[in-house]
């Protein structure tokens, strides 16, 4: 003889498999309960993630009311969780994929920025927060799966991987509206010419500190150009005393040091101009700080010739 059918049951069964507002563990709407219901975890954790998420700026209280507002309540009191061989291995195995994707997007991501493909990054940041939001939905559409700790570990490092992508895309957003090339390499640059054939008319440094120092110069009179650049670290620019300057700084997030301001350049005349040397300095940084130094650099001062000995009688 069949048992007889238990709709209530089966609408306990069905209900645990989506997310909704909880009932029995309820201290304001209910939310913290269902989400603990719904994926096996205790209450009072959930809870204390919201309460975190609310210093942030109010954003744990803003998606606790959202979800207030979205999620249904639940209509029986008590909640089962599926069995664990009953659930559909196509629609709850998807940690095995999303892993290494998220390793392989976050490569992808590091080297577009190390190569200046500012935009590609960025785009493909923006594509894997699509894809998290596709696989919440599929999560929350599944049957309810215990947290083992095998999982658990599984989505602290997919949550990790989000992260590490999530900001190095918001980086190469804001490398990308300050405008400054991520170019030239990365590390400690330092450039020191001591004639004017070494000097260059551009240089550039990408992650890092950059030095030039242009103190050993022998400059004629007349106008140098110089552009330098570094994406995200410090510029250090080292000009002798004898030069007079035409200073243009631009930095996106961060400052510029310098102790030039009785050294700026003048209204140029054309009697000034062919005895001056004139030193135009055009330095960016997007992330860091500029430092300009002017100082002397102690030269060697050559002793006159003795004078020969007068011959003796």
């Amino acid at each position: 003889m069949d048992e007889p059918h238990n709709a209530n049951h089966d609408d306990t069964k069905t209900e645990s498999t989506t997310l909704h507002r909880s009932t029995t563990k309820k201290v304001f709407g209910g939310v913290a309960g269902g989400i603990s219901e719904r994926f096996d975890v205790d209450a009072n954790i959930v809870r204390v993630v919201f309460v975190v998420l609310a210093l942030a700026y109010g954003l744990g209280a803003a998606i606790y009311l959202a979800m207030w507002a979205l999620i249904p309540r639940a209509t029986s009191e008590g909640v089962d969780v599926a069995p664990e061989e009953e659930l559909d291995p196509s629609r709850v195995r998807w940690l095995r994929f999303a892993l290494p994707l998220g390793v392989l997007v976050l490569a992808v991501v590091i080297i577009a920025a190390f190569h200046n493909v500012l935009r590609f990054g960025a785009g493909l940041s923006v594509a894997w927060l699509v894809f998290l939001v596709v696989i919440a939905i599929i999560a929350l559409r599944a049957p309810a799966r215990r947290l083992t700790f095998r999982r658990f570990l599984a989505l602290g490092f997919l949550s990790f991987l989000s992260f590490l992508i999530l900001v190095t895309g918001s980086f190469l957003v804001t490398v990308q509206v300050i405008g400054v090339p991520l170019e030239g390499g990365s590390g400690v640059k330092e450039w020191r010419p001591s004639a004017i054939a070494e000097v260059q008319r551009t240089y550039h440094g990408a992650f890092g500190s950059s030095t030039i120092d242009l103190r050993n110069v022998p400059f004629a009179p007349g106008t140098w150009s110089i552009t330098a650049s570094q994406g995200v670290g410090v510029l250090t620019i080292d000009v002798p005393s004898n030069v007079t300057l035409d200073l243009r700084t631009h930095v996106g997030i961060g400052n510029v040091q310098d102790n030039l301001y009785e050294f700026l350049a003048p209204t140029r005349s054309t009697a000034t101009r062919a005895k001056t040397v004139y030193l135009d300095l055009n330095l960016e940084v997007g992330i860091g700080q500029i430092q300009i130094n002017r100082s002397e650099v102690a030269r060697a001062v050559p002793i006159p010739p003795t004078p020969p000995a007068p011959p003796s009688n």
